[in-house]
C-alpha cells in the first residue's frame, strides 16, 4: 500500500461519524461492519500486529461502496479506494480469477436470468416522446447492469447506441485494479469520439466522471439523461402521487434537478418520502454476497415507501430498481417502481 493511503488509515480519528450514516452498520451494529473497526484492523497489518487473513477479507468486502462514509468524514477519506488497494494486495489466484472479466460476463448473465424469472412480465409502453435530430453527436452510455435487467434508454432526442464497456466500478471495488484500468481506458477512448455521453445510471454517471486522469475537457462531455427534460413543459395524463429513491452514487446536483423536473410535471404531486436517501442495500452483487444485510435495507426502503404511500416510486439504478422492486413484493404493495428514464419517456408527455 503506498504511503498516503496508510497515512489517511492513521489518521483517521476514530470519531465515528461514519456510524450515523454507514447502511452496513445499522444493519449489522457491529464494530467491524463500519469503517472505524476496519481502519482499526487495517492499522494492525500496517504496524505487523495482524496478518491478512479471511476474517479481514470479509470485513472489507462487507461494504456497499455507497461513499456515505467518506461524505461524513471531516478528513475526506476514501475508504472503497483503500479498501480496493488492500484487497489487489492480498488478492489469491482464485480471487483474481473469480473477480476477472470472464465472470463477470456470467455473474451478469445469472442476474439477466434470475431477474426474468422474478420479474417475468415484460414492460408496457404507452406513450412516444418525439426525438429531435440534435446539432451535436451523441451517445448513449448503457451500463451491465442496465442491460441485465432489460432497461430500453431512450430521451427526446436522436442519440448513437455506442459499445461502451463496463464502467468499471465492479473490477474497482473487488481490488481488480489491472482491469479497471483497461476498462476506463477503453471508455476514455470511446468518449473522445463524441460531442456528449449521455447516461441513465447514476452510478456509471459518478463512476465514468470521477476516473481518475479523465481531465475536465471530457467530463465535460458527461450528460445526465435529464438534461433533456430540463425546463420543458411535461404532462402526464393520469393524476400521480409519485416519490423518488436517492441512489448513493447520485450527487445532490442531480437530484434536485429531478426533483425540479418531477415538481412541475402537470398533474403530478411529488412528495419526498423519508430516508429517500438512505441505501436500498442491493449496491452491485452486494445481495448476492450478503443476502440478509441486503433485504433487511431492501424492506426498511419499503417500509418508507408504504408510510408515503405512493403511486409510483422511482429511481435512476439498475440494481436500486431491483430492490424497490422486491421490497414493494414482499410488503404486498399496489406500488409501482419504475426507471425514471423509462417513465419520462413512456408516461409522460412534451408539450412543445
Amino acid at each position: 500500500m503506498d504511503n498516503e493511503l496508510k497515512k489517511e488509515i492513521i489518521n483517521c480519528s476514530r470519531c465515528a461519524l461514519c456510524m450515523e450514516v454507514c447502511p452496513v452498520y445499522k444493519v449489522k451494529q457491529t464494530e467491524t461492519s463500519v469503517l472505524r473497526g476496519k481502519f482499526l484492523q487495517l492499522l494492525g497489518l500496517i504496524r505487523g500486529d495482524l496478518k491478512y487473513d479471511k476474517n479481514i477479507a470479509y470485513n472489507l468486502d462487507l461494504c456497499l461502496g455507497c461513499k456515505k462514509c467518506k461524505t461524513a468524514c471531516p478528513s475526506d477519506i476514501d475508504a472503497v479506494k483503500i479498501f480496493a488497494k488492500v484487497k489487489e494486495e492480498n488478492m489469491t489466484l482464485f480471487e483474481k480469477i473469480f473477480y476477472g472479466a470472464l465472470m463477470f460476463k456470467i455473474k451478469i448473465l445469472f442476474l439477466k436470468i434470475l431477474y426474468k424469472v422474478k420479474y417475468p412480465i415484460g414492460r408496457r409502453y404507452y406513450k412516444k416522446t418525439n426525438s429531435t435530430k440534435p446539432n451535436e453527436k451523441i451517445a448513449h452510455f448503457n451500463g451491465c447492469a442496465t442491460k441485465a435487467i432489460g432497461l430500453k434508454f431512450s430521451i427526446p432526442s436522436k442519440f448513437e447506441k455506442e459499445n461502451f464497456s463496463c464502467c468499471a466500478l465492479p473490477f474497482f471495488v473487488k481490488g481488480r485494479l489491472d482491469l479497471y484500468e483497461k476498462y476506463k481506458k477503453r471508455n476514455i477512448d470511446l468518449i473522445k469520439k463524441y460531442d456528449k455521453v449521455v447516461f441513465d445510471c447514476a452510478t456509471c454517471f459518478d463512476t465514468v466522471k470521477n476516473y481518475e486522469g479523465i481531465g475536465d475537457e471530457l467530463k465535460n462531455k458527461l450528460i445526465y439523461f435529464t438534461d433533456f427534460y430540463k425546463n420543458k413543459n411535461l404532462k402526464s395524463d393520469k393524476k400521480l402521487k409519485i416519490s423518488f429513491h436517492k441512489p448513493c452514487h447520485l450527487d445532490n446536483k442531480t437530484f434536485e434537478e429531478i426533483e425540479n423536473i418531477l415538481n412541475n410535471i402537470e398533474n403530478i404531486q411529488y412528495e419526498r418520502m423519508e430516508g429517500f436517501d438512505e441505501c436500498c442495500g442491493f449496491g452491485g452483487d452486494f445481495f448476492i454476497r450478503h443476502p440478509k444485510t441486503a433485504i433487511s435495507l431492501s424492506i426498511k426502503k419499503a417500509e418508507n415507501i408504504l408510510k408515503l404511500n405512493p403511486d409510483i416510486i422511482l429511481t435512476t439504478c439498475p440494481t436500486c430498481l431491483w430492490s424497490l422492486k422486491f421490497g414493494i413484493k414482499t410488503k404486498n404493495m399496489k406500488i409501482k417502481a419504475y426507471d425514471l428514464a423509462d417513465f419520462l419517456h413512456n408516461f409522460i408527455l412534451i408539450k412543445d
